[in-house]
């Protein structure tokens, strides 16, 4: 159906926007609250992010369960499974909302003294983690409307909340920071914001799911078993993915001297914004996954996963190759010459991933929106664990840049077995699922050759810019050219099939 294609695109489209704005304030607030902080309050703003970030575990993989199971329920018309899924989520979450202050608060006290010693003592360090781990508390039980909304696809109302959202806490954040150079005023304006864009999320729930109900009656034996069987592993997913991303910043201010952290911070910082602007738009995919098996629709499938593959290959490749060129005057401009010595080396290991990376998450949404996650959430761990065993071992020699092989290395063997697994479960041959990443690979010739034709960019956002745009804009042309995408837009003007020509469906996207 026209009209559902062109939800899916426009979904996707403000889901990915969200994003964009999101990465592109952190991007820009980065270089100002180094600056503003000072690198010993960064350094810690950095440890208790990474700290904090433990206790989002506590979500237990509820959300992306609530998130499969309200697609597949509402797919096939089931009110009543769609109120049972949600008010067992519910109750699981204000539970583990509970944990978290329960076991939170003995903890941020035990690290408090440590931190506050790194601010001579300021004495805002503790309010400032109490104040956010509230925030977190409150957060578990609250995304359970978010992910509500994720399952009936409606990323486009809920990206506009984000982004009104996002205007008020950069506001906010700004005009804290100008007031002084405090961490607890910093958290009162997250906390607040935070709980004005959950309510607005249940507001937009109820209105998109009117018969939405929470009851304790809802909450039946099969339900939780359904909940369990599935959380479980996306818990242990979860569980992997922490140890991998936050690690490594608590490893380098545990080994490794001052200022280390943010060396590291800004280049898995970097990677990782490049990474999560491309795995936003993949997102999208496990409701419409679900949806389709709830239809039988495997075939669909199948299709879906190779040609989102090579779209996302379009974007992700010259991102990767821009980060190795142009990596040095880019953090020379962004956040100073002092941070190219000490974050470069670890920027170049981190990248070689983000392309790789970005097909693995492709894979995994398929597995998510399917439910195939015990060997999915397995992997991760044994990728988890070689990256602690890793970085332990690398970083007394090689320090940062130790850090970011250790991360690297185990991250493209789980992403091989991840790509390998969804090949076997869809049935695709390997033949099949190369032709995905040919024609990126082939027309990424053009902005390499293009910018090494340039020679080095001087470290100014116009040189920055206009050089990548050099390469970026022939390359872009040649992808609508080998993509028809132009002959498409020609043929919906003239009353044809768009949909068949652009292979864009919320079912599937066909193999061209």
């Amino acid at each position: 159906m026209p009209g559902s294609r062109f939800s899916f695109l426009l979904g996707a489209a403000s889901n990915w926007l969200a994003f964009a704005a999101t990465l592109a304030v952190g991007f820009f607030l980065t270089p100002f609250l180094i600056h503003a902080l000072g690198k010993p309050r960064y350094d810690v703003w950095c440890i208790v992010e990474a700290i904090l970030a433990y206790f989002t575990l506590l979500d237990m993989g509820i959300a992306a369960c609530l998130v499969r199971f309200v697609a597949k329920h509402r797919a096939i018309a089931n009110s009543d499974g769609v109120n049972r899924m949600a008010s067992s989520c519910l109750a699981l979450f204000l539970l583990a909302g509970i944990l978290a202050l329960a076991v939170g608060i003995p903890i941020l006290f035990a690290f408090a003294p440590a931190l506050d010693a790194k601010l001579n003592h300021s004495g805002d360090v503790l309010p400032f983690m109490l104040l956010m781990l509230a925030n977190l508390a409150f957060t578990l039980p609250a995304s359970v409307f978010p992910s509500i909304l994720d399952g009936v696809e409606a990323f486009t109302a809920k990206s506009l909340v984000r982004l009104v959202a996002l205007a008020f806490r950069t506001a906010g954040i700004v005009f804290a920071v100008n007031s002084g150079a405090e961490l607890f005023p910093l958290a009162i304006v997250y906390t607040a914001v935070n709980i004005a864009e959950h309510t607005a999320f249940a507001l937009l729930a109820w209105k998109r799911l009117p018969g939405l109900r929470f009851a304790v009656r809802f909450i039946d034996r099969a339900t939780m078993k359904e909940v369990r069987t599935f959380s479980t592993d996306a818990f242990l997913a979860m569980l992997a993915g922490r140890i991998t991303v936050q690690t490594g910043a608590i490893v380098v201010g545990a080994f490794l001297p001052g200022g280390q952290v943010t060396f590291f911070a800004t280049a898995a910082r970097l990677v990782d914004y490049a990474k999560t602007l491309l795995r936003t738009i993949t997102t999208t995919l496990t409701p419409g996954v679900s949806a389709m098996e709830a239809r039988g629709d495997h075939a669909g499938i199948a299709r879906l996963f190779c040609n989102a593959t090579r779209w996302l290959l379009y974007a992700a490749l010259p991102v990767q190759v821009g980060l190795l060129l142009f990596g040095k005057p880019f953090l020379t401009r962004w956040v100073g010459a002092e941070f190219v010595g000490g974050s470069y080396p670890a920027l170049v290991v981190l990248s070689f991933t983000l392309s790789l990376g970005i097909a693995q998450s492709v894979a995994s949404r398929m597995l998510y929106g399917l439910g195939l996650l015990k060997w999915f959430a397995r992997a991760a761990l044994v990728e988890a664990a070689l990256n602690v065993i890793l970085m332990l071992a690398l970083i007394g020699g090689w320090g940062v840049p130790g850090v970011a092989v250790a991360i690297a290395l185990p991250n493209v063997l789980f992403c091989l077995f991840v790509l390998g697994f969804t090949l076997k479960k869809l049935r695709i041959p390997m033949r099949t699922y190369a032709g995905a990443w040919l024609k990126p690979l082939a027309l990424l010739t053009i902005p390499i050759t293009v910018w090494l034709s340039l020679g080095e960019a001087t470290p100014d956002w116009p040189s920055l810019f206009g050089k990548g745009f050099a390469g970026m804009i022939p390359y872009a042309m040649a992808v609508c050219i080998v993509e028809g995408i132009a002959s498409a837009v020609y043929a919906k003007f003239s009353n044809s099939v768009l949909p068949n020509r652009m292979n864009v469906a919320p079912s599937s996207i066909a193999s061209s």
